[in-house]
Order: structure tokens, then C-alpha cells, then sequence
């Protein structure tokens, strides 16, 4: 009989020994941690970390049930502001044999006001009973963070060290076409947002003022669209948040301001470990991951750009009638109607085209005959602003009355403009314009002056004729007569003198008229009140972006017409100078300029931070009447 023997090594019998007792030792751990949950009293309790902070700070605010519970109802903030929350997570600890399950939920707060605030009891239920936890206090106070106390500064500190790591991994980006350019020259300028960690939200806090440029916004999609894009070799996920295209308007070394903005970025944080047995299991590289290993943390990251130089190159010395049109233009001159009988309106229109500063351009100079009543011309413009500039047409339109008949030229200007491609002025001469102005229409010359009463309207009453008399009528002289006396000259040579006084008149009206900046100056505020009301209307239509286009051309239209200043002057620091030239108080300058910051500020500022329309609409209003009444032609 053949009897054959296996021997089983003995490593093998000792790893069966060690997995059975580790088997037996979690089977009892498990029950004994299920009777204990059953028997041990369940605690619900809230803290707050710091709790003291600084206006502005955050604080995070947790409530812990040792045990299992539902229907959680947590207090009110009403001096705060809920950053995030409630954030719920279930955990269990294994320690010297002995096992527990806790529940929290967490919110970051952030503190809105000074002062000392209670916050009242959350509730929760748990085995059929209903436990509330404990009230806490928080205190704000003002200026920087105050000193955190021992048991909180280990937590802050990793707070602001994974803060710091994040930082390196997301941060914003401003980006200038050209950095060398003419006063007058669009740039296109790019704030990005590059990140290598995942954002739960962000926001602006601080948009620059762009002070020396007039900006020009491009349209981007709502919502952010991510690409990829590396940078230094490093890999990144890039959004555009803002485009302008900008126009720097004096020459010199300008500065673009930072802008400033905060994320919220969701990172892994490693659990700390111990030597725990237990911890050493699920430390096991299959277990990394975040239910087991690492921890989901929501962290606030500060944002700020850096500031960007350009430099901006005077322009060579203009000719004789150039505003300030920089880019390249082209001019179309045209009249509804070239034979038209007088008293009937025609229509002049000027129409500019091309890529440039569109916005900023004046029509050519345009004389019209003394014989026309001419209106202040109707503006309007197709403008689209993009990567290559600003492209479209501005035009002008005038309505003109001829009053006598005669064949008339309208004197035009050149146009002249700095084009950027040969980098010298270019003139775009003027087509002759020429109107025949027929006879007009019986009486309609005097349509204003007649009484209206036609021939029907006259009744023969038998009272209006007088029978010839034959006998001799009575005559009786009257002895005072004003014949000759100085009344009578006076009244007799009084049509020559006023005849004369009319000519100077009228001469000092054409004068007047030929001066446009002096013209411009006069009707510069009924001009803005005309903005005025456009921008109310589009303000009852909530069309946000029109409003506000119309009420920094009512403020910059006005403020550059009444002082008498070219458009390719404008700014803020030459209307300051010049409002302080002409003795305008401090206060109406300030008022001035804030209302400027307010109308920028409202175009790309988060609801909550810029100031609402209907306080933009009033406080305009307010200002430009104040400037009316102090600046003295």
C-alpha cells in the first residue's frame, strides 16, 4: 500500500491562523460596536472656528451628532453671509477596540458687521427623540484677523497652507495685444482665469478703472468656456472673464490696474495617520481614495492680476482740422433730395466707416447756406468691437429747411485721419454737394403769419359800407398834434434803426453760427437733457448696456461741449484741470467723476456691488445740472 504524506509549510499554516483571527476580531468588533451605538447616550453639539474674526473673514461653523440622526434643522444667520453649507459627512473611528459613528454638517460663514452675535440651536432627531444643540457666540470685529488661540491654530494654519498651495495652481492673467501704440489706437486687452484644480465658484471683487483709455467692451458667452492652454510647459485649463478693447487717449507711460477676484477651488487633503493597526489596513494603497483616504475641502483663494505697462507714442504734429480719428475711414456724403421746393425739408447725411476709434469721431465741419434753418444733427452708429478692434459706421445725420429759392453749395471739410498702416494723416476730401431750391407753393411762406379766416368766412353785415354823403360834413381841427414834435421824428426814423439793429443782428447770428465749438458750448445742455431722456427710456425698458451707453455720452458729451474740449482730449484728468480752471467747486468735480466710475463700475461689476441704475440715472441728472449752473460761457 503506497501512503503518500503532504507537508504544508508552516508560513502558510500561520497566514491562515493570522486571516481567521482577523476575521473573528472585526465579526466582534462589529457587534460589540452595535450594542454600544444602542446603549451609549447620543451628544449633539455645535462650535465655531475662529470664534472671533475680522469683518470680511470667514468662519466655519460645525454641528456633530456621535451617532446616527435625520431631519436636521439648522438656526439662522442673519448677520452673516452663507459661503457654503450645509456640507454633510458620516464618519466612524475604530479606537482600542472600541468603535463610534459620528454626523456633522458644516457651513462657512462670512462676517458682514461688527459686534457680538448669538446663534441659537440646531436641531436634529435621533432614536426617536428630538436634541438640540448648544448656542455659541461670535464675535466680529474690525480691521485685520485676530489672534487665533492655541486649539485653533494648528487648524488655521493648514487652512492657509492649502490656501497657498492652491494659489500656485490658479490665478488670473491680463494680456495686451500690442504694448507699444499711438494715442488713439485700439488694444485688445485679455483678463484670463488659469487653473489646474477644480472651481466650485468665482467672482470679481475690484474691476480696473482704466484711467487715460476709453474702453470699448467684447462680448463674451455668459458662461465660462474652459481650454487648454500651456504656459511656462505647464498645462492649464484657461477661461476669458473679460475683453476691452482700449483707447488710450493721452500719451506717456500708462498703467492698466489689477484686477482682483476670489475663487472657491474643491481639493483632496490627506488624512493624517497614525500607528493604529486598523489605520494601517485602510492606509492600503487600495483604499486611497476620497471616501477612504482623503478628505473633500471647499478652500476660498484670493485672486489679483498684475498690473501691465503700456507705453503710448504721441502722434505726429496734425494738421489743420484733424479731431482725433485714428485707424483707417472711409466717407460718404449724401442728400435725400438735390431739387427740392422751399419751406420742404432735406436730409445731409454723413456716414464714417471703417476700424478705428468710431466711437470718439466727430462729423467733418459742414457750412450750410444762411438761408437754411438747420437743426442739431441726429447720431447713430453700428459699432462692433472684437479680437481685430472695433470695426462699423457712425452717421450723422442733418435736417435742413430752405427758406428762398436759388441753387446752393454745402461747404464740407476734408476728413482727415492717422492711419495706423503708413503711419501718416490722410485726407478724405469732400463730394460736392449742391441743392436747387425751387419756388415754393403760394403762400405757404406765410402760413405762420395769416389769421386763417378764408373768404366764406367773411359775412357782409350791411354796416361795413358808407353811403356818399352830399351836403358839406362837419370838420373840426384838432389842436394837439404830435406834428413836428420829437415824439413824431422819434417814431419816424425808429423802422431805419430797427432795420439796422436786425442787420447786426443777424450778422452776429451767422457769426455765431460759424463758430461750432461756440455753438456746441450754448446748446450743450439741452443736448445732454435729449440723453438724458433717451437713457430714461432705455432705463423704464431695462436695457441695462444702453442705459449706460447713453448716460457716458450725455456726461462726456456734455462736460466736452460745454467746456469746449476736443473728444480726443477727453478725461478724466483734463476735464479735472479744466473744471478747476474755471473755479467749479471740489465737490461737483468729485460728484462728476464718481458718477463716470459708477457708469464703468456698472458694466462689468456683480450684481450687489455696482450702484443701481435708477441712482445712476439721478445722480447724473444732478450733475450735470449743478455744472450747468456754474460754468459761465
Amino acid at each position: 500500500m503506497l501512503v503518500t504524506v503532504t507537508l504544508i509549510p508552516d508560513t502558510i499554516r500561520l497566514n491562515r491562523y493570522r486571516i481567521r483571527k482577523t476575521v473573528v476580531i472585526l465579526t466582534g468588533a462589529l457587534l460589540f460596536f452595535s450594542f454600544s451605538l444602542a446603549g451609549k447616550a447620543q451628544d449633539f453639539s455645535a462650535t465655531a472656528s475662529p470664534s472671533t474674526v475680522a469683518v470680511g473673514d470667514q468662519v466655519q461653523v460645525t454641528f456633530l451628532l456621535n451617532g446616527e440622526g435625520n431631519n436636521f434643522r439648522a438656526p439662522s444667520f442673519p448677520d452673516f453671509n452663507i459661503l457654503m453649507g450645509p456640507s454633510q459627512s458620516t464618519s466612524m473611528q475604530i479606537m482600542n477596540g472600541s468603535m463610534s459613528q459620528s454626523l456633522s454638517f458644516t457651513y462657512i460663514l462670512q462676517a458682514l458687521k461688527e459686534g457680538s452675535f448669538k446663534i441659537g440651536n440646531a436641531s436634529i432627531d435621533a432614536n426617536g427623540k428630538q436634541l438640540l444643540s448648544n448656542t455659541f457666540t461670535i464675535t466680529v470685529v474690525k480691521g485685520g484677523t485676530p489672534p487665533p488661540s492655541s486649539g485653533q491654530q494648528g487648524g488655521q494654519q493648514d487652512s492657509k497652507g492649502t490656501a497657498g498651495e492652491v494659489s500656485k495652481n490658479v490665478f488670473l492673467r491680463v494680456t495686451v495685444d500690442k504694448s507699444s501704440v499711438y494715442r488713439g489706437e485700439g488694444i485688445v486687452c485679455s483678463f484670463k482665469l488659469y487653473t489646474r484644480v477644480n472651481l466650485v465658484n468665482y467672482g470679481l471683487t475690484k474691476l480696473p478703472a482704466f484711467n487715460g483709455f476709453w474702453s470699448q467692451e467684447i462680448t463674451l458667452p455668459q458662461q465660462l468656456e474652459f481650454r487648454s492652454e500651456t504656459l511656462d510647459g505647464v498645462s492649464y485649463k484657461v477661461a476669458d472673464i473679460k475683453k476691452m478693447v482700449l483707447f488710450p487717449q493721452r500719451s506717456g507711460n500708462l498703467q492698466l490696474e489689477p484686477m482682483q477676484g476670489e475663487v472657491i477651488a474643491r481639493v483632496q487633503v490627506k488624512r493624517n495617520r497614525n500607528n493604529d493597526p486598523f489605520d494601517q489596513f485602510f492606509n492600503d494603497p487600495f483604499f486611497n481614495n476620497p471616501f477612504f483616504g482623503n478628505a473633500i475641502q471647499d478652500v476660498k483663494v484670493p485672486l489679483r492680476s498684475q498690473a501691465v505697462n503700456v507705453t503710448v507714442k504721441e502722434l505726429p504734429d496734425p494738421p489743420p482740422g484733424f479731431t482725433g480719428a485714428v485707424g483707417k475711414f472711409t466717407m460718404d456724403v449724401t442728400a435725400d433730395k438735390k431739387e427740392v421746393k422751399a419751406h420742404n425739408p432735406v436730409t445731409v447725411r454723413i456716414k464714417l466707416s471703417g476700424k478705428g476709434n468710431l466711437k470718439l469721431l466727430d462729423a467733418p465741419v459742414i457750412g450750410f447756406p444762411p438761408d437754411f434753418e438747420t437743426y442739431d444733427p441726429k447720431i447713430s452708429s453700428n459699432i462692433t468691437a472684437g479680437l481685430q478692434g472695433v470695426t462699423g459706421n457712425k452717421t450723422f445725420e442733418y435736417l435742413v429747411i430752405p427758406r428762398n429759392e436759388g441753387e446752393y453749395k454745402v461747404d464740407l471739410s476734408p476728413f482727415i485721419f492717422f492711419n495706423l498702416e503708413t503711419k501718416r494723416y490722410e485726407s478724405l476730401p469732400a463730394p460736392a454737394l449742391t441743392i436747387k431750391v425751387l419756388r415754393g407753393e403760394a403762400g405757404a411762406a406765410s402760413v405762420s403769419t395769416v389769421s386763417g379766416y378764408n373768404k366764406e368766412d367773411i359775412q357782409m353785415l350791411g354796416k361795413d359800407i358808407r353811403y356818399i354823403k352830399t351836403t358839406k360834413p362837419p370838420f373840426s381841427i384838432v389842436a394837439n398834434t404830435i406834428y413836428p414834435s420829437v415824439l413824431f421824428y422819434t417814431l419816424s426814423a425808429s423802422p431805419a434803426f430797427l432795420f439796422v439793429g436786425l442787420i447786426f443782428l443777424r450778422r452776429k447770428m451767422l457769426k455765431d453760427r460759424s463758430d461750432i465749438r461756440l455753438l456746441r458750448s450754448r446748446r450743450a445742455g439741452g443736448v445732454a437733457r435729449k440723453r438724458l431722456a433717451v437713457a430714461r427710456k432705455y432705463l423704464t425698458s431695462a436695457d441695462h448696456t444702453r442705459f449706460l451707453d447713453e448716460m457716458s455720452k450725455a456726461l462726456w458729451g456734455f462736460i466736452g461741449d460745454r467746456l469746449q474740449i476736443p473728444v480726443s482730449h477727453l478725461s478724466k484728468e483734463s476735464v479735472t484741470h479744466e473744471l478747476s480752471a474755471h473755479a467749479i467747486r471740489e465737490e461737483s468735480i468729485t460728484n462728476f467723476t464718481s458718477v463716470l466710475d459708477d457708469c464703468e463700475l456698472a458694466r462689468f461689476a456683480p450684481a450687489g456691488i455696482a450702484k443701481s441704475a435708477d441712482e445712476i440715472y439721478k445722480n447724473g441728472m444732478m450733475v450735470i445740472i449743478d455744472l450747468e449752473e456754474q460754468i459761465k460761457s
